[in-house]
């Protein structure tokens, strides 16, 4: 864990974190997930000085850090989740529809329950990049959302089929993530999420595995943007 959360600590002041998102604060207005409010400059300190800050309330989780990885390439990481499993949580990921790293592909994607007695999750993502946010920024701001369906016909391949009955569906998710450019060598990260992980899972356990689950998400896409030498092009 000490080595993870030196990882993410940065070169960077909270002066120079805290003047760069004023510089962008109007940019949020473009945001598709409107109404995420700012983090609050204590939060933003502790980010900046390693810490992966992390917030939950019911099946809503956030997480704020600074790490040590140029914008293009944390992006380049984020946006190549058919080689994420081995890194986050998820243990299959598959892309059912659309090229790699495309805006608008869908994904299937299944994830082990660390709960005895409880079935593991299913869903299909659609992902979406903010291009109009990216452009308005010269690409030093950048967002990335997803909505997830449990319709089993979108999943058509034989590897997904398999995967799909031997799990249950998740109840519902979305989500997405906001990177800011503080310099060349490090990334603001805004990360968001909404989970409904389904029958059999109560709330007390889901709210936990809610706030693991973006920490480690946060620190696993860092790991991989550093070491898993992404497809994704690094722009």
């Amino acid at each position: 864990m000490l080595l993870a959360l030196i990882a993410l600590a940065s070169a960077v002041t909270f002066e120079q974190v805290d003047a760069r998102l004023d510089e962008v604060d109007a940019l949020r207005g473009l945001r598709y997930l409107s109404g995420l409010s700012r983090p609050s400059d204590a939060d933003v300190r502790k980010a900046v000085g390693g810490t992966v800050v992390v917030g939950v309330s019911g099946n809503s989780a956030w997480a704020t850090a600074v790490v040590s990885v140029p914008i293009g390439q944390l992006w380049a990481g984020l946006n190549d989740e058919t080689r994420h499993p081995g890194y986050t949580a998820v243990a299959y990921s598959e892309l059912l529809r659309g090229r790699p790293c495309e805006s608008g592909r869908q994904v299937l994607q299944y994830l082990p329950i660390p709960v005895p007695m409880v079935d593991d999750r299913w869903w299909v993502t659609t992902i979406s990049a903010n291009d109009k946010l990216a452009r308005e920024s010269g690409n030093s701001v950048r967002e990335m959302v997803w909505t997830g369906s449990v319709d089993p016909h979108l999943v058509t391949s034989a590897s997904g089929q398999k995967i799909i009955q031997k799990a249950e569906p998740i109840g519902s998710t979305s989500g997405g993530w906001l990177m800011v450019a503080i310099d060349q060598f490090s990334t603001y990260v805004e990360y968001f999420s909404y989970t409904d992980p389904g029958d059999g899972i109560p709330t007390s356990i889901s709210s936990r595995l809610a706030g693991q689950g973006v920490r480690d998400t946060v620190m696993a896409i860092q790991r991989f943007a550093r070491e898993g030498k992404p497809v994704c092009p690094v722009y």
